[in-house]
């Protein structure tokens, strides 16, 4: 009875010893895996060596808990050593398909070098072959903790830079940065401070998705665009392209970094201005002009309206067409037969509602300054459309 339990002790034995080999062996270890990773994995490049050799010894521990106890082992110890390499890893530039890549190649080592020395040992082929089926199961635990890990730190450091995003945004926008540090914090963000950016604010229809809205708007490396309160901001480092037709957007003009902030204070008033009047599409001061001060100055705004408008409004209907008629006439730079053909009235009526206009108000619309203080009514009034 006592000859098989000191076989069993023997081969107890030469397991623990070949296990005890393998923790020795941590120089051939990191060869073998700095080899087989630089032909499989490129990436292994940019990880220095003394840092492969801390991930080797660090699975060794692991390793052997799990070989000594014949099931995968992992404790708070492992998982807070695992932690740090992925934040070590990400830091390098790696992704979690490297990481974890690193980590089957650090096993398949592992196992590779055990089976070796096993066999120096006199392990038997079913102990061997249960080592082989518990590092199986490490790995595939390892892997799946590594995973999450890679995925909630990535997860983490997208929601801290989209907050430094913001956080850069609502500052430079605001104008209230030294340039210094405009520079400064631009650059940690991969803005190229030698350039002019437009500045930018704009909305979609309810329903319709903003974070879409900012993609679009977002389509160069060189853009910054956020979302706040139901609001793209940002800066574009060039032209907006493709919008759906229910996008409204606002650009200030061109300006460095330092000077942003009066740039976005134009694009925020070009914005209102294209809410209150129903205006879809981009646009920049050069396509509003001088209809961007209607809304501005209400006291010119206020006298403008009752000496053209309000005159009117006693005639009801009639009052009404002789504005639209104005209106056309404008529109059409005083070129009586375009603006009849608008109106789909015959030319003499059209002539007959300007000459009324010019009864009721005493506007002389051959005079430059009446001409534009009528259309400053125009833009004015409610009614005015887009």
């Amino acid at each position: 009875m006592k000859q098989p339990a000191l076989r069993a002790d023997v081969a107890a034995q030469s397991f623990r010893d070949a296990v005890a080999r393998l923790m020795d062996d941590v120089g051939e270890l990191v060869a073998r895996t700095v080899e087989n990773g630089d032909e499989q994995r490129p990436p292994y490049a940019v990880v220095p060596r003394s840092a492969i050799e801390a991930s080797v010894r660090m699975n060794l521990e692991t390793v052997r808990n799990s070989l000594l106890a014949g099931a995968p082992v992992v404790d708070d110890r492992d998982v807070e050593a695992l932690t740090i390499r992925v934040d070590e890893r990400l830091g390098q530039g790696l992704g979690v398909e490297d990481g974890i890549q690193g980590w089957r190649k650090s096993i398949s080592v592992i196992q590779e070098r055990f089976l070796e020395i096993a066999a120096e040992e006199g392990v038997d082929a079913v102990a061997s072959l249960d080592a082989v089926r518990v590092l199986w199961q490490l790995s595939d635990l390892m892997t799946n903790q590594m995973a999450a890990l890679f995925r909630s730190r990535q997860l983490t450091g997208a929601l801290r830079r989209s907050q430094l995003r913001a956080e850069f945004l609502e500052k430079v926008l605001a104008g209230g940065l030294p340039v210094s540090e405009v520079h400064a914090r631009a650059e940690e963000l991969g803005l190229d401070t030698t350039i002019d950016y437009l500045t930018v604010k704009a909305g979609t229809a309810p329903g319709a998705s903003v974070e879409a809205l900012r993609r679009r708007l977002e389509s160069r490396a060189g853009d910054l665009v956020v979302v706040a309160d139901g609001y793209c901001f940002g800066l574009l480092s060039g032209p907006v392209d493709a919008l759906a037709p229910e996008d409204l957007v606002a650009l200030g003009p061109a300006a460095p970094l330092p000077e942003a902030g009066a740039s976005f204070e134009l694009a925020k008033r070009i914005h209102d201005w294209m809410g209150r009047h129903g205006v879809r599409g981009r646009r920049r001061i050069e396509d509003i002009g001088w209809r961007l001060a209607v809304d501005r100055d209400e006291a010119v705004t206020s006298l403008l309206l009752r000496r053209y408008r309000a005159p009117l409004d006693s005639m009801g209907e009639f009052g009404a067409l002789i504005w639209r008629s104005i209106r056309a006439y404008v529109s059409a730079d005083k070129n009586v037969a375009r603006a009849a053909e608008a109106l789909v009235v015959h030319q003499n009526t059209l002539r007959y509602r300007l000459a009324r206009f010019t009864e009721i108000t005493g506007a002389n619309l051959d005079s430059t300054d009446t001409l534009l203080e009528v259309a400053w009514a125009l833009a004015a009034d409610p009614d005015e459309a887009a």
